[in-house]
């Protein structure tokens, strides 16, 4: 079995970790594993959502439903409920304050 080796340009990483060592006085190999600790520890609380393939109709019924009795709620919340895209939201919640269903935040 025949491997390929493609060249890759790191000047602009390692000039970067020339400067993370320099400003913080620590090694390469010390530079590195803080990067990757701290990346970690960020996607450790991300969670991945995977939004849901609806036409904008049954959309405008759930959200409806779901701001239901709410007095307040915000876009992104309704968003991340109901698991679908934020600018389909948000046009959908401009429809409804235009048919009086919502009234928009002061």
């Amino acid at each position: 079995m025949q491997r390929y080796v493609y060249p890759v340009d790191l000047t602009e990483v390692e000039d970067e970790l020339k400067l993370i060592v320099e400003k913080l006085k620590v090694s390469k190999a010390e530079a590195i594993r803080e990067a990757i600790r701290y990346y970690a520890e960020e996607l450790r609380g991300l969670e991945v959502v995977e939004l849901r393939d609806i036409s904008k109709e049954q959309a405008k019924k759930e959200i409806l439903q779901f701001i239901e009795g709410k007095e307040r709620v915000w876009a992104d919340e309704i968003a991340d409920a109901l698991r679908l895209d934020l600018s389909l939201v948000n046009e959908i919640l401009l429809e409804l304050w235009g048919e009086v269903y919502v009234d928009p935040e002061d």
